[in-house]
């Protein structure tokens, strides 16, 4: 059986018609897990999810997403002998100094700098240009979907 997809916020089996393993590149045999094809029924659901998610987002203030980001790495950091593990198997890469002291530090390193951004605000680019009148702000746009190459 498949291993099941997180659409908002929630673990359920894919709609998807197949499956695919990843191999150990080492070993070239295959990883005990199978993961789904989702159909689009199953992509419309998340992008329907994150949109939705996206308006709640904006209504948070910059500390209260700091505190999300910095969890997470936390949670990255307290699972990481597992969640390099399973990166080794997956690329083949060396478990030290690759993976362990370089991907992984630097993925928890950009959830904080990302939370030290959203807390300090200047990314916004306030401008009030009384000249001109001209008054101009970044907010956030939405979601953006990414299909990463690897785990980190």
């Amino acid at each position: 059986m498949a291993e099941p997809v997180l659409i908002n916020g929630e673990w359920k089996q894919a709609n998807a018609s197949s499956t695919f393993q990843s191999f150990n590149p080492n070993t070239t045999e295959p990883l005990p897990c199978e993961f789904p094809v989702s159909n689009w029924s199953d992509c419309d659901e998340a992008l329907s999810a994150a949109a939705a998610a996206a308006s709640e987002l904006r209504t948070l203030s910059g500390s209260q997403i700091a505190a999300f980001l910095r969890a997470f790495a936390d949670r990255i950091e307290a699972r990481a002998d597992q969640l390099v593990e399973a990166a080794h198997q997956e690329t083949a890469l060396p478990k030290s100094p690759r993976l362990a002291d370089v991907e992984l530090p630097r993925t928890t390193n950009q959830l904080r700098l990302a939370a030290q951004a959203a807390e300090e605000g200047s990314w916004r680019q306030a401008t009030i240009d009384t000249k001109a009148g001209i008054r101009s702000v970044y907010e956030p746009i939405g979601p953006v979907a990414v299909f990463g190459p690897n785990n980190f």
